[in-house]
Order: structure tokens, then C-alpha cells, then sequence
């Protein structure tokens, strides 16, 4: 399995990707006007789970 990690960082947003085999996993999006989600934690519930 392949892994590729991206990152682009300007001066306001750093934006990181995590692909597998070229697909995109995960996505990470920081901008220094906005205060930070990290290390925060929600609690949600799943409804409907669709196919593809």
C-alpha cells in the first residue's frame, strides 16, 4: 500500500492530506483566524449510512 502525505502552508492556513494509493483519506484544514477545533471533543450520533 502506498502513502503520500501533503502539505501547503501559507501565512493564514496550513492545509495537510493524507492520500492511500493515490486517494485522498484524510483531510486537515488550520487557519490562524479562526480558533482552533483541536483536542476538543463532540459527541454525535450516525443516522443513515449510505452506499459507495
Amino acid at each position: 500500500m502506498k502513502y503520500d502525505l501533503l502539505i501547503t502552508s501559507e501565512p493564514n492556513e496550513t492545509r495537510v492530506a493524507i492520500l492511500e494509493n493515490d486517494k485522498v483519506v484524510e483531510l486537515y484544514f488550520d487557519r490562524k483566524d479562526k480558533e482552533s477545533v483541536i483536542s476538543n471533543i463532540y459527541l454525535g450520533r450516525v443516522q443513515k449510512i449510505m452506499p459507495g
